[in-house]
């Protein structure tokens, strides 16, 4: 992974087997989170994030590569595979996420076809509560394709019936 799509002053923190991963999550933000003193003294912060954070393929654990430290054996890294993430960022499509999105395109790091592949294993989205659709997620890759200038094959999207006069 190219320097400028790692570093980061963010540490994602998942607590996946807490009885309640949504307050964990919360209490990390609180606790160590941006703008916390532990950010202030530290340089670096840690981002709670929780199954309603993060949407990426429900089979994105098969992909993942645990990593645990000589030093800490107690402590389980677990890192998804690059394109999973990026399922995640599309559908957070922040300004941060597009721009790590365009750079692992085209560095080659990422791969618009595997995450075309995998958009049927997103979790249902739900527009009301902010997340996006499939035809949603579908014109953002569009849209980073046009940024990459890269020629794929977008799945088709259900077109809206209209109401007949």
């Amino acid at each position: 992974m190219p320097a400028d799509m790692s570093i980061t002053q963010e540490i994602d923190i998942y607590a996946p087997y807490a009885a309640d991963i949504e307050s964990i999550s919360q209490m990390i933000d609180t606790n160590i989170g941006q703008g916390s003193r532990f950010h202030d003294e530290f340089g670096y912060y840690g981002d709670g994030v929780s199954p309603t954070t993060a949407k990426m393929p429900r089979d994105w654990e098969t992909r993942a590569v645990e990593y645990r430290g000589a030093g800490c054996p107690d402590v389980a890294v677990t890192v998804p595979e690059e394109n999973d993430v990026a399922l995640a960022k599309l559908a957070a499509w922040r300004d941060k996420d597009q721009d790590w999105l365009t750079r692992g395109v085209n560095y080659g790091v990422l791969s618009l076809k595997t995450m075309i592949s995998r958009l049927e294993r997103m979790p249902e989205m739900n527009p009301d509560l902010g997340s996006p659709s499939r035809e949603t997620l579908v014109a953002r890759l569009q849209t980073l394709a046009s940024r990459c200038k890269v020629a794929v094959v977008l799945p088709e999207t259900p077109k809206q019936s209209r109401p007949k006069r």
